[in-house]
């Protein structure tokens, strides 16, 4: 009795994933998703600015140790490639969401 319950566990999120009927990749954007889109901004903003502030300043002394003692493997890079990788994800664009970006999401 276990194994079927763990196998229709498993396999519930792949019949999920294949039912879903939603908006499509390449569904034009409705004036809703525009809506959504321009309240979102603002929020985005908020988060973005003390985000990348706050992470930039942390990452900064770890960025020097790593050019001191370079990490080994490491895909992001070490000292200031791996500053740089971080501060570009943290504090680069996008700026402002648009309404394609809303509308595909789930």
């Amino acid at each position: 009795m276990r194994r079927y319950l763990l196998a229709a566990l498993l396999l519930a999120p792949l019949g999920a994933c294949a039912g879903n009927s939603g908006n499509a990749a390449g569904t034009a954007p409705t004036g809703t998703d525009t809506a959504v889109a321009a309240a979102e901004t603002p929020l985005l903003m908020a988060f973005r600015v003390p985000v990348c502030i706050a992470r930039t300043a942390v990452l900064f002394p770890v960025a020097i140790a790593s050019a001191i003692v370079p990490f080994s493997k490491s895909k992001e890079g070490s000292g200031v490639e791996y500053w740089t990788t971080n501060a570009k994800a943290d504090c680069g664009p996008p700026y402002v969401v648009t309404p394609a970006q809303v509308s595909t999401e789930p």
